[in-house]
């Protein structure tokens, strides 16, 4: 868990999120993840995700989205961390001189 997600405003904010969701789905409302357009149906595990990566752990910034959808864009984002991380690696081959 990144600091971001364990910030007090985050988890407050993740409370409400999953709390407005709960009183949306026993009024038999749809709710829909943000970011593909979606119905996430009723009962459905689902996550709180962040609109923009960088608008802040507030209420304003954080809708619900289907698990799918964050874990794999939250993937995508921590291999390119990982990625420019790593220092570039030879393969113990020579290139020949005349190549």
């Amino acid at each position: 868990m990144t600091d971001k997600h364990r910030d007090p405003q985050w988890r407050a904010t993740t409370r409400i999120i999953r709390t407005q969701v709960q009183q949306a789905w026993a009024r038999g409302e749809d709710v829909t993840c943000w970011r593909h357009g979606h119905i996430i149906p009723d009962g459905t595990p689902y996550d709180v995700g962040h609109i923009r990566l960088d608008g802040g752990n507030g209420i304003d910034n954080a809708a619900p989205e289907c698990r799918h959808g964050n874990r794999s864009h939250g993937g995508k984002l921590g291999a390119r961390i990982t990625n420019s991380r790593r220092k570039a690696r030879t393969t113990g081959l020579v290139t020949p001189t005349w190549a």
